[in-house]
């Protein structure tokens, strides 16, 4: 009976400060967004079918990160569908140039007209071994150069099941930020054990761990925290889009399979640009 009672009051608790909460992010200026990581999939065709069908909205920013060969191309077939797409690479280097072959640098991906880099990716982390160090040196590469970071952490399943989260989180973010004051950036929370497997955090989980996300930016960037936005990036997709929607710490979502449909793509931009219009 303790423990429900425990429970009941916990929940009151976090129904009342999600009220209040939802009420700051009105006055606040958080984007909305988004966000397709193709990964290493297209082809030159593909891409072209892709931005056929596609329709997007105005009502969110809506970025797309196709591979490396295909940034001009998808940059070219952007302008010519008018509709309003940023264009963002998958990774860069920290170097302005050199001897780095098979790297891109921030000047090319302003070249074709990116806006944005996803960073820190946790397919990064693992395969190119990646740490908060490599992290923090490309987050201050971009936003030197005047792209913005899509900073991307989350713990795997291992850290999940041993109750690490909060720490593992606490210091990619740390790490990922040391020396950086601004807050011309964006988290994207992808938990390593949800990408790729089918699985989800659910929404209510999601937005607690959002919202630690968020205390921990309070300490880094102070104020600024509450205008940053933090999106959900573990299998989100249609079918879960609008959960993730109403919570009021997730301002998006960084997609992966989901995002290579034209039609499944669209339809994750619909439930956001809804609830940014309900809001």
């Amino acid at each position: 009976m303790e423990q429900s009672i425990e429970s009941y009051i916990k929940n009151l608790v976090r129904e009342t400060l999600g009220h209040t909460l939802g009420e700051l992010q009105v006055q606040s200026d958080r984007r909305i967004y988004v966000i397709a990581n193709w990964k290493m999939n297209k082809s030159l065709t593909e891409t072209a079918e892709f931005f056929q069908e596609f329709k997007s909205s105005n009502d969110v920013s809506v970025v797309v990160c196709p591979p490396t060969q295909l940034l001009y191309p998808t940059q070219l077939f952007i302008k010519q569908s008018g509709k309003p797409v940023d264009l963002g690479g998958q990774n860069v280097h920290w170097a302005d140039k050199g001897a780095y072959t098979g790297e891109t640098s921030i000047s090319m991906l302003k070249d074709v007209g990116c806006e944005y880099v996803i960073i820190g990716h946790s397919e990064r982390r693992q395969y190119a071994h990646e740490d908060d160090v490599l992290v923090n040196k490309k987050v201050k590469q971009a936003i030197k150069a005047g792209l913005i970071p899509i900073i991307c952490i989350g713990e795997t399943l291992e850290e999940k099941n041993s109750m690490r989260t909060e720490q593992v989180l606490s210091t990619q973010l740390f790490g990922a930020l040391k020396e950086i004051d601004s807050g011309d950036f964006i988290i994207a929370y992808e938990p390593v054990w949800a990408i790729g497997t089918g699985q989800s955090a659910t929404a209510d989980l999601a937005q607690q761990t959002h919202s630690y996300i968020r205390s921990v930016l309070k300490q880094i960037v102070g104020e600024k925290a509450e205008n940053i936005s933090i999106l959900y990036g573990g299998s989100a997709n249609e079918s879960n889009a609008a959960e993730y929607s109403s919570m009021t710490d997730i301002d998006g979502v960084l997609v992966g399979g989901a995002s290579l449909k034209a039609q499944s793509f669209d339809g994750i931009i619909k439930v956001f640009a809804k609830g940014e219009q309900n809001s």
